[in-house]
C-alpha cells in the first residue's frame, strides 16, 4: 500500500510540473546592467514598478508605470499593458518584483522580466531616477 502511495505523489508531482510548465513561459531575472541596457536599447520595454506609492513618490525610473502589487487593483492596473510586450518589472529590492512577474506569467503575459536587486541596485549602481 505504501508503494502504491508513493507511485501515486510521484505522479502527481510530475503531473503538477510538467503543467507549469508546459507553456514554457516562466519569469527571468535580470541584473540592474542588463534591465538598464534593455530599457534603453529598446523604447518599447514596459517598466513597471509594483512598489507602494509612498516608495513610488519617493523616487522611480524615468518613463516607469505604475501598479502596487499590494493594492487591490493591481490586476486592473496591469490590464492594459500588453501581454506581447517585453516588462522589465521591479520593486525595492526584488521579493515583490519577482512576485508580481510571476503572476503576470500566470495571466498570459509572454516576456516578463524581474529586475533583482530592485530600485536599490539601481541606485546604488548610481542610476537616474526621477520623482
Amino acid at each position: 500500500m505504501r508503494t502504491l502511495i508513493n507511485t501515486i505523489t510521484i505522479a502527481a508531482l510530475a503531473f503538477v510540473s510538467l503543467s507549469m510548465t508546459a507553456c514554457g513561459q516562466t519569469a527571468k531575472s535580470v541584473t540592474v546592467e542588463e534591465a538598464k541596457t534593455m530599457i534603453e536599447k529598446n523604447a518599447k520595454v514596459v517598466v513597471l514598478d509594483v512598489r507602494t506609492p509612498g516608495e513610488w513618490n519617493g523616487g522611480h525610473l524615468k518613463n516607469a508605470k505604475h501598479a502596487d502589487i499590494q493594492s487591490s487593483d493591481f490586476e486592473q492596473k496591469i490590464a492594459s499593458i500588453d501581454k506581447n510586450a517585453t516588462i522589465v518589472v521591479y520593486c525595492a529590492v526584488g521579493g515583490r518584483s519577482s512576485r508580481a512577474a510571476s503572476m503576470m506569467v500566470q495571466k498570459g503575459y509572454k516576456n516578463v522580466i524581474n529586475m533583482a536587486g530592485g530600485i536599490n541596485a539601481w541606485n546604488a549602481a548610481g542610476y537616474p531616477t526621477t520623482k
